[in-house]
């Protein structure tokens, strides 16, 4: 299990071999047999995973897509960032856009978020890397438990926000 106050470790051998073992199961828990049913795709080095998420406003829906890493998997949960469909990577300020507006109590997405370890983009939720490594307080039952959570809980988390009323569109385009 995640302790708070550790900063996690990055371990790409074990976080690919945990994502190749979850994967399968995952994928059938959704009603998928492969990557291109869910259409996801996974990253030419199999440490990264990338997913569509939709977020909507009334009858609008907004596409995005989220990039999972796997580098201190299941010790620890995946990275969790929102990248450009077209670089498939994040440049703040220039891909702000790509953002959502999302402020749940659960699932908060911050496109600049300032750290000790200087400027990235944080998507606050117990279920992503980024919130243990920004070293966030939380209660104990959703601190993550690599024997009970896999990255299907940091999908359903972010799905969830965004399919809730705490979504109210795209982050505004900056310059």
């Amino acid at each position: 299990m995640a302790k708070m106050g550790e900063m996690p470790t990055l371990n790409p051998l074990q976080g690919r071999e945990a994502l190749e073992r979850d994967l399968p199961p995952v994928l059938a828990a959704l009603g998928f047999r492969t990557l291109e049913d869910a259409g996801w795709e996974l990253t030419p080095d199999k440490l990264s995973l990338l997913v569509p998420v939709d977020g909507r406003v009334g009858e609008r829906t907004d596409h995005y897509l989220l990039k999972l890493g796997f580098h201190a998997y299941r010790t620890w949960p995946p990275s969790a960032q929102f990248v450009n469909p077209a670089t498939k990577g994040y440049r703040y300020p220039d891909d702000v856009e790509h953002l959502p507006v999302l402020g749940s109590p659960e699932v908060h997405v911050h496109p600049n978020y300032q750290s000790s370890g200087g400027t990235l983009q944080l998507i606050c939720c117990s279920a992503t890397l980024e919130f243990y490594q920004v070293l966030h307080g939380v209660e104990e039952k959703h601190v993550w438990d690599e024997n009970r959570f896999t990255f299907l809980t940091t999908i359903a988390a972010i799905k969830a926000a965004m399919q809730s009323s705490h979504y109210t569109g795209r982050q505004p385009k900056h310059g």
